[in-house]
């Protein structure tokens, strides 16, 4: 590769070695991607019960830093005790969590249909009472249907939501992801060659 710079009076002409996209790192992490998602659609169930462990995991992670910011907090400190508590109660949850993956995934899921039933009724609202407020009101009221009546499943069928979401946004979203950074690789091993070959 050739870069040119110009110079008060002269022209310098700098050679530069030209270091290529590594196409096989894209090809490595989209077969991983790809065989993360499909062992997720094969086992389900054992992925469910691995996410909400490593969420548990996490949450004791949080406690755990926030109990040591409480102890290590001054006597008297506006706030330690806050903090102490919240440290206690977050290696509780954690703790279940861990031992109990399956109430964690269910807990989880009831929070996210809450939020789904939450801006689900908003985009509705904004259908049906302010459609000034959008040029795309069908679709709005659409998602905002969409996102109440899976609010509503999930909120019933904890569980099942619980699955549901593990396989849409862990699995296919996995393979989907597998997919398209394979086909990158591809492209840009094709690419590499021609820059080589030029």
């Amino acid at each position: 590769m050739l870069v040119v710079k110009s110079m008060p009076d002269e022209v310098v002409i700098i050679e530069t070695a030209f270091h290529p996209l590594k196409w096989s790192s894209f090809i490595a992490r989209g077969l991983i991607a790809l065989i993360i998602g499909i062992l997720v659609l094969i086992w389900t169930g054992v992925a469910v019960e691995v996410v909400a462990s490593l969420i548990g995991l996490l949450i004791m992670i949080a406690a755990i830093l926030t109990l040591i910011l409480a102890l290590k907090s001054p006597a008297g400190a506006p706030g330690s005790l806050v903090l102490l508590v919240v440290g206690i109660l977050g290696l509780l949850v954690g703790i279940a969590a861990i031992l109990h993956p399956w109430i964690a995934a269910a807990g989880i899921t009831v929070i996210i249909a809450f939020l789904m039933l939450f801006f689900g009724f908003i985009d509705l609202s904004l259908a049906i009472f302010h459609p000034e407020f959008t040029t795309h009101r069908l679709l709005l009221g659409f998602s905002g249907a969409l996102s109440v009546i899976l609010g509503g499943i999930f909120l019933f069928l904890p569980a099942f939501g619980a699955l549901v979401l593990v396989t849409v946004y862990l699995g296919i979203f996995a393979i989907i992801y597998g997919i398209l950074s394979i086909v990158i690789g591809i492209t840009v091993k094709g690419e590499n060659k021609k820059v080589t070959a030029g």
